[in-house]
């Protein structure tokens, strides 16, 4: 069991219902989350990170429910969306930085971490580089490198890997599988073989339900 529960959670824009009674947890372990484009994966990976609200249900983090927990639960979050404006005039490093403090985090020891693991997914000679220069795939890295920092306990990314080319993907999955023997990660991904054979649960979203598969 993780930490992280849903209870009759659903979502709804205007009259137009996106899913529907989803009552599941997020167990400890690789989550994916699979569906076709539209079907509100990203909205639910939100919902999860307490970017949005649901329209109807709750969450719980650790047995307490949101709101009262969200802010134990936003400390213990590392979150990549899928689209994020980045601020172009930081370089990656200084936004790292700021990602960090506005975590609580100890900013030598997060300086530590985010070298790691920059290196470990080919970034690492970049991040004194303003981010106005970067690629979309090195903002891509950037995004997902501040999603772990302070090792959170609930990881949260909405397609990781999209933009890179094979070999980075395979840095990025081997990271992936890696926290996930210690934490709950939920990840949007066209699912490699990889991260396929080390998956603890995977739920689709599809027709206005999310089904554990």
């Amino acid at each position: 069991m993780g930490n992280l529960h849903l209870d009759s959670i659903g979502k709804t824009y205007g009259r137009k219902p996106i899913f529907d009674d989803v009552t599941t947890h997020v167990p400890i372990g690789l989550t994916l989350l699979t569906g076709p484009s539209g079907a509100g994966k990203s909205t639910l990976l939100r919902i999860l990170a307490t970017a949005e609200k649901p329209s109807r249900g709750k969450l719980s983090w650790k047995g307490a429910p949101l709101p009262a927990a969200r802010h134990q639960l936003r400390r213990a979050l590392g979150y990549a969306p899928q689209a994020v404006d980045l601020p172009d005039d930081l370089t990656a490093r200084e936004f790292a930085m700021h990602m960090a403090a506005l975590k609580g985090l100890d900013l030598a020891a997060a300086d530590a971490q985010f070298g790691a693991i920059t290196d470990a997914i080919n970034l690492h000679s970049d991040i004194n580089q303003r981010i106005a220069t970067f690629s979309g795939g090195m903002r891509r890295r950037l995004v997902f490198a501040q999603a772990l920092l302070g090792a959170p306990d609930l990881i949260i990314l909405d397609e990781p890997t999209a933009e890179l080319d094979s070999h980075t993907a395979v840095l990025l999955e081997s990271l992936i599988v890696e926290r996930a023997a210690r934490a709950s990660v939920v990840m949007t991904t066209h699912a490699s073989a990889q991260l396929s054979a080390h998956a603890a649960a995977s739920w689709r979203v599809e027709g206005g339900q999310v089904i554990r598969t």
